[in-house]
């Protein structure tokens, strides 16, 4: 840690987030090793760690019974709702809610969110996790679950950008609920940089922000790739490790690629995004070389069908925004200008 360089964080201290960097990168060692093993060893091992570990997992169908009212269990009816209820709607909503206050940005968080139900239905024929009912996948998670969490991350934000900060020393404030409340300031943010993606003002930033999304959606998915191929039930500890590591160097990331595309100065990417592209990469060989015969399954043709089609109108739309309409709006703004600048010479003139 005493190596690292200062991220773009400094509350509660640079030294917690130079921890959160020592830290991926010993994950990212830790997947290498991985990486060489086989899926046998590799799960033997884990099971030294944790000896509850290195059994095949269940297969859980939620789909099997999508009836919310239940006439056959007169005793339960609203059984097949309630048995979705536990911890997980927890995590989610506070998953969203942590991703919107990292992406900053309201729609960015609602696409993600929509994308990634989309995802499930794509890759229920490789895990059957993804397999839920329609009112579990839009109801619960999305409007509920993920909805919820995004509006509380808005809302959030926006307390966030009002509020004044003042960072005097602790021993110049008078009264002991002024110093309490001083230090209990110093795990909030130094200061707030409101987010402004711009997605369609330059082809770059485009495409950019659709690479930004598509590396969070693979992590997303790689949560559960890595609990079916490495045999780790979803309430073990280790994966809610990985989430919150994950969580934290996702933070630091975005913001050091935010600062790459919007601060003309900034030539490079920062450390931990170098740091986190990697951990994606040895994840996605990891899940690849031990669920092979997982991730090779042939997809049904109406997901073909559907992922073609979106592919096509994302780069048609994209051709004709960057290649008519923007330079229109552009040529019409600076004829405007030009018109303006006339009109104002012409009345300095005749007076």
């Amino acid at each position: 840690m005493t190596h690292t360089k200062n991220g773009p964080f400094t509350r509660p201290h640079p030294i917690v987030w130079r921890l959160v960097l020592s830290c991926s990168m010993l994950y990212q060692l830790f997947l290498i090793f991985l990486l060489f093993q086989s899926d046998k060893d590799s799960r033997k091992l884990l099971s030294y760690l944790y000896p509850e570990l290195g059994e095949p997992l269940e297969e859980i169908d939620y789909s099997s019974n999508c009836m919310i009212y239940d006439p056959d269990r007169p005793d339960d009816p609203y059984h097949n709702f309630w048995d979705k209820m536990d911890w997980f709607v927890i995590f989610h909503l506070t998953g969203w809610w942590a991703k919107a206050i990292v992406f900053r940005d309201y729609w960015m968080s609602f696409v993600l969110s929509i994308t990634f139900e989309i995802l499930e239905y794509s890759l229920e024929h490789q895990l059957p996790n993804f397999a839920e009912c329609w009112w579990d996948h839009w109801i619960l998670d999305a409007v509920v679950c993920n909805g919820l969490g995004i509006w509380l991350g808005i809302k959030t934000l926006e307390f966030l950008e009002s509020k004044t900060y003042d960072w005097r020393d602790l021993w110049s404030i008078p009264g002991n609920r002024g110093k309490i409340q001083r230090i209990l300031s110093q795990f909030t943010p130094h200061s707030w940089t409101k987010f402004d993606w711009g997605y369609t003002e330059d082809v770059k930033r485009w495409f950019m922000v659709i690479m930004v999304c598509t590396c969070i959606m693979i992590f997303d998915l790689n949560t559960f790739y890595l609990k079916a191929v490495l045999w780790i039930p979803p309430p073990h500890p280790i994966n809610f490790y990985r989430c919150v590591l994950i969580g934290f160097v996702g933070a630091v990331a975005l913001r050091e690629t935010y600062e790459y595309m919007s601060n003309p100065e900034c030539k490079r990417f920062g450390q931990q995004s170098w740091v986190a592209i990697s951990i994606l990469a040895t994840e996605c060989l990891i899940i690849w070389k031990f669920g092979y015969d997982i991730v090779t399954k042939p997809f049904p043709t109406h997901v073909i069908i559907f992922w073609t089609g979106f592919v096509v109108i994302i780069l048609g739309w994209s051709l004709w925004n960057f290649t008519y309409k923007l330079p229109r709006r552009r040529r019409t703004a600076s004829g405007r200008e030009l018109s303006e600048c006339a009109e104002e010479w012409k009345a300095g003139k005749s007076e």
